[in-house]
């Protein structure tokens, strides 16, 4: 299941426009397109659990945890899985089959907001001690769908911002999906975001702290996703052109590339462990020079059936799946048999 931004498509509209808007609006339109202006290329990591539940008056049960880099850069969002070199413009290309995932979400919604002319807005109240703001962006303005199942669909965009009143600066924003056609299984959504002040280099900017994705689906199932934002980095790209490039530069020993045969016992101790909020994305390294990425965790009664991918064993890049059952945490020095599969 996938929310994504895709191509404007036709589709039905309905807001009132207001004829002349309000000084306050004015102020904050203006407060939010010089902060848009403003905010630099940066770099954070993502921790999101999800969760599902057969209905409403059900529990949620986690499923998996998720560990993600997103850069912002030239007013897109990229992806990676945490100290990879190398980020996708699409996290679906991540995140292939990996359940319910969100894209956009992060800081597209702002622009969409505040830096087109696309979204409809009320008049701003005051509620609680914040200035809140509903919007509507139609779904033939929104270039947003909901996809599920192989079916895809345009969506319209409905929700409110919350503002302090003192400096204009966001502290909330709450995204709905309404009204899905038939063909699409997902029959609603609603993304809450909470931001805080964090110091990228020596300026500071208000961004997401946390969020939270409810997905209903048409069956009254629905699934959850909780994430949490933090190390945030600039972000800066370089490039270096190395003349004779042929000529051996070091003495390291050369990596090869290799696969670990079917089979092949390994045994390594752990260097760092394995924390209780472990997730798929976290690198796991070891002695004898082993280096693995967790890519699935299931829950399996008390503990979780744990998959690691090889990345490296000494002086080989490797490839090779191993499992394991583990009850978390595992604490460093913690040594274990494995056999690849």
């Amino acid at each position: 299941m996938r929310l994504a931004a895709i191509a404007a498509i036709p589709a039905l509209t309905g807001f009132g426009c207001f004829a002349a808007e309000s000084a306050l609006l004015t102020r904050i339109r203006d407060h939010m397109r010089e902060y848009l202006a403003r905010l630099p290329d940066y770099t954070c990591r993502i921790s999101i659990e999800r969760s599902a539940r057969r209905n409403s008056r059900s529990r949620f049960d986690v499923i998996d945890r998720l560990r993600l880099e997103t850069a912002y850069a030239n007013a897109h969002e990229y992806y990676a899985w945490p100290g990879d070199d190398r980020f996708e413009s699409d996290i679906a290309e991540l995140l292939s089959g990996r359940g319910m995932v969100s894209e956009g979400s992060f800081a597209l919604h702002m622009r969409k907001l505040f830096q087109t002319k696309d979204a409809q807005f009320g008049e701003p109240r005051i509620s609680g001690g914040r200035i809140e703001l509903e919007f509507l962006v139609p779904a033939v303005r929104s270039g947003f769908a909901v996809s599920a199942g192989g079916a895809s669909a345009p969506s319209a965009l409905r929700g409110s911002l919350w503002f302090d009143p003192s400096t204009l600066d966001v502290t909330r924003l709450e995204v709905r999906v309404e009204d899905t056609p038939p063909s699409v299984r997902i029959a609603s959504t609603r993304e809450v975001t909470t931001y805080a002040p964090v110091r990228i280099g020596e300026a500071a900017f208000v961004l997401p702290a946390e969020s939270e994705l409810l997905l209903r689906d048409r069956d009254g199932s629905e699934r959850r996703n909780r994430s949490r934002f933090d190390e945030f980095h600039h972000y800066s790209a370089t490039a270096t052109v190395r003349y004779g490039a042929g000529e051996a530069s070091g003495t390291a020993a050369p990596v090869r590339d290799g696969r670990v045969p079917t089979g092949k016992r390994i045994v390594a101790t752990l260097d760092s462990g394995i924390p209780a909020d472990a997730a798929i994305g976290d690198l796991v390294t070891g002695s004898g020079g082993l280096t693995a990425r967790i890519t699935d965790m299931r829950r399996a009664g008390r503990g979780w059936s744990v998959e690691l991918s090889l990345l490296r064993v000494g002086n080989d890049r490797a490839l090779g799946v191993i499992r394991k059952y583990l009850t978390l945490p595992v604490p460093p020095g913690a040594t274990f048999t494995w056999r690849t599969e």
